[in-house]
């Protein structure tokens, strides 16, 4: 079947075809509610359900869904496909489960995540239950295991190089929106509130600032350590009281771990200055997603199985996890300072800035924002401690 773009009417003609998703939904096809509830910049998302059971359907576009002048290769759902695939048994439950994935419509799907609601959502209304970053921590841990040259055989590290190298359309967007952009002038820039041009016009001119995120950009795109989500953030993290999911892998890359750490803490601490009465819940957040993550890929890596560290012994390879921890920690801390900037000033800005009650109060929480990304970028290799980038933050 030639590629076009469902509605709910075609949706339900090509689910009727696919006996064993129809069967998971029960019923004739007229008992079925389709509707469409898209709310990210790439995709279409149908949430489908029938008396037994429901689907959610995510198809890709041959464009950005919120900018359909930029055109976006249709294949990015094939690695968002291999990229659950990759990591599915390691994370499960953390996941929905891929059902069906169709390669000429460029379609997946999934576990309908239902009553679920989207993380960043939940945080604006204050309906989180605390210490959901502690799935999130052990997710990235248990992905990292499953996909890394210390656990991994070279072969396995290998066929994921070469599975998501093509996935170059999505990393160019990482590239440009995250690690470039907002640090030039550039069109895709949304134009900052006049009392915020100064900072925003700093930061374009800043030398030093430009040679740290260099560093960055070249950790991103050389240091495979690992298999990637590489757009971990609170907008794509499901929640419904203690049953947290990561979705949306489409940017899935081999990088270096701790820019999944990175985006994810950036967007907590883009909470606490967008609301600083939240303080206290953002860093005991951001304290159990680093321990959970650290705790888990310690007792996982331990055990050994790759390539990497094979001849270290017991107390060797403590060391060696210890020396490898820190340079996780410093690569999140300057990640976490890239995202917080571009999710500030660059193209897809959060909606947690919605929080502050004036205009005043939001150019405030977007200044704090800019000041304390540019400080962990800057600071980056001097943590060493958890402690450390609180203090960054000024967390703690």
């Amino acid at each position: 079947m030639p590629y076009f773009t469902l509605d709910a009417s075609s949706l339900q003609h090509w689910l009727t075809d696919h006996a064993d998703l129809a069967f998971r939904l029960g019923g004739d096809p007229s008992d079925w509610t389709i509707r469409e509830v898209s709310d990210g910049n790439l995709n279409t998302v149908f949430l489908v359900d029938g008396p037994v059971g429901s689907l959610c359907c995510k198809q890709a576009l041959p464009h950005v869904r919120v900018a359909p002048e930029w055109p976006m290769p249709l294949e990015r759902a094939l690695y968002e496909a291999r990229y659950i695939r990759a990591t599915a048994e390691a994370v499960r439950p953390a996941a929905p489960e891929l059902y069906f994935y169709d390669d000429e419509m460029f379609l997946l799907v999934m576990e309908c995540l239902t009553p679920h609601e989207v993380l960043r959502t939940a945080l604006i209304r204050d309906e989180v239950q605390p210490g959901f970053s502690t799935t999130i921590g052990q997710y990235v841990a248990r992905s990292v295991h499953a996909t890394s040259w210390i656990s991994q055989p070279f072969e396995h590290g290998s066929k994921l190089l070469a599975d998501f190298a093509g996935n170059t359309a999505l990393t160019r967007i990482t590239v440009d929106l995250i690690l470039t952009d907002p640090f030039r002038p550039c069109s895709r820039n949304p134009a900052p509130e006049a009392a915020l041009l100064p900072d925003v016009e700093a930061l374009h001119t800043d030398k030093p600032l430009h040679r740290a995120v260099g560093s960055l950009q070249d950790r991103f795109l050389t240091a495979r350590q690992a298999l990637l989500h590489g757009d971990l953030h609170t907008g794509s993290i499901m929640q419904h009281k203690d049953d947290v999911r990561v979705i949306d892998g489409e940017f899935a890359t081999m990088g270096p771990i701790g820019f999944d750490c990175g985006l994810y803490l950036g967007n907590l601490a883009l909470h606490a200055c967008a609301a600083p009465n939240k303080r206290g819940l953002i860093e005991a957040e951001i304290t159990a997603f680093w321990n959970s993550f650290t705790t888990e890929l310690r007792t996982l890596l331990k055990t050994g199985g790759g390539d990497v560290w094979a001849l270290s012994d017991e107390a060797q390879r403590e060391e060696l996890l210890e020396n490898f921890l820190i340079g996780i920690l410093q690569d999140t801390t300057g990640f976490c300072g890239l995202e917080m900037i571009r999710r500030t000033i660059g193209f897809a800005q959060v909606a947690d800035y919605t929080l502050c009650t004036t205009p005043e109060s939001r150019t405030e929480a977007r200044r704090k924002a800019l000041t304390i990304g540019r400080r962990l970028i800057l600071e980056a290799a001097n943590v060493a401690t958890l402690e450390n980038l609180l203090a960054l933050m000024l967390l703690a």
